[in-house]
């Protein structure tokens, strides 16, 4: 079920973004961001993402959209998230802005199941060609989700539920289109 909702999803973002006219084409924008972090929590995992992007900008500074990517910890995780961003002050060469993604995250794999995710973050964007922009961003990453461990002796074969939150400091770099 989880999977055909996420095709679903990936479909209908499709579709909306290759209906938009030329006026509306430039409130809509892209971003792609691969990433990593330092592991705050035990057990630590260091985490490293890939994040994909849609943005509806609201004016010049203010943006909404949705994302979701690949988080790799001791299991892979689907995050889908709402996103807010917010640009510090005028665009120049070097423009600061402020980020905060909310979801959750879903896990394909079997005895696993997803959780919470939450990552605030703050960068700097530089301009490339035409409308691209580098981006670098650092913040705070929270991950929840729980696994079926199991534990056997020569007595007992034991199965219980591990909830594990991950907290890491993430850098992620990315570009924006």
């Amino acid at each position: 079920m989880k999977k055909i909702l996420f095709m679903l999803l990936a479909c209908f973002t499709l579709l909306t973004a290759h209906a938009q006219t030329d006026r509306q084409a430039c409130r809509i924008s892209y971003a792609t961001t691969l990433g990593t972090g330092l592991a705050m929590s035990t057990p630590s995992s260091t985490p490293f993402t890939w994040q994909v992007l849609g943005y509806y900008n609201l004016t010049d500074r203010w943006a909404v959209g949705a994302g979701t990517g690949l988080s790799f910890y001791e299991k892979t995780l689907i995050p889908l998230f709402g996103d807010v961003r917010f640009q510090l002050g005028k665009t120049r060469r070097f423009t600061p802005y402020a980020e905060l993604g909310v979801g959750y995250a879903f896990a394909p794999q079997r005895k696993v199941n997803g959780g919470f995710f939450i990552n605030p973050s703050i960068g700097v964007q530089y301009p490339l060609a035409g409308k691209m922009k580098l981006q670098l961003a650092v913040g705070y990453e929270l991950q929840e989700f729980e696994r079926l461990k199991t534990q056997t002796d020569n007595q007992f074969r034991k199965e219980f539920v591990e909830q594990l939150s991950h907290h890491s400091l993430s850098v992620r770099l990315g570009l924006k289109f």
